[in-house]
């Protein structure tokens, strides 16, 4: 999982997120984003053992695992703020009720700030990629691949995404490629 944290924060609680244990925990820091922010990669185990034999916990876990690969679209990296995640993101109604639903059922609380039709700006040449070439394109422009100069490259990207450098490579030429063919030919 990627997101944004206060620098402040980041510093006050950096110390606090354990590396390794049970749940190979990593918390990284993958630099400064807009201002007095920082991006972080979160990865681990979710699951230990004794979680994974308890049904409720692993139901929670599947429920998760299973949101990772549905049609939920982030607009922007989530954020956090002491406890709580913000996140902005477009889906069907039915994603957003059974996403809904499965948060009640494990007793997450959460808040609604808005919820209606996705009104685009404009048609944009980013709604008609394929989910993955969207993906990585945001990925990309949120680590600062397109920053001059640039704060990752293909290879830091692919690490973060678990992909082949060179998949990475041609999902973002391709995703580049329908977004220039949008701009120049209107």
């Amino acid at each position: 999982m990627i997101c944004k944290m206060s620098k402040q924060l980041w510093d006050a609680k950096k110390k606090t997120f354990h590396t390794g244990g049970p749940r190979k925990l990593v918390v990284k820091n993958l630099g400064s984003h807009s201002g007095d922010s920082v991006l972080l990669q979160v990865s681990g185990l979710w699951l230990g053992e004794s979680e994974r034999r308890d049904p409720k916990l692993y139901k929670a876990f599947e429920f998760f695992t299973s949101m990772e690969k549905s049609p939920l679209y982030a607009l922007k990296p989530p954020t956090i703020d002491g406890n709580l995640v913000r996140m902005s993101a477009v889906a069907e109604e039915s994603t957003i009720k059974w996403l809904l639903t499965g948060l009640k059922e494990m007793n997450i609380r959460f808040k609604i700030n808005h919820l209606g039709d996705f009104k685009p700006r404009n048609e944009s040449a980013l709604l008609q990629l394929t989910m993955q070439q969207s993906r990585i394109l945001r990925l990309a422009h949120t680590m600062g691949y397109y920053d001059i100069p640039r704060r990752t490259s293909t290879e830091g990207l692919a690490r973060i995404l678990g992909m082949d450098k060179g998949t990475v490579g041609d999902h973002l030429r391709r995703a580049e490629k329908h977004v220039f063919d949008d701009l120049l030919t209107t």
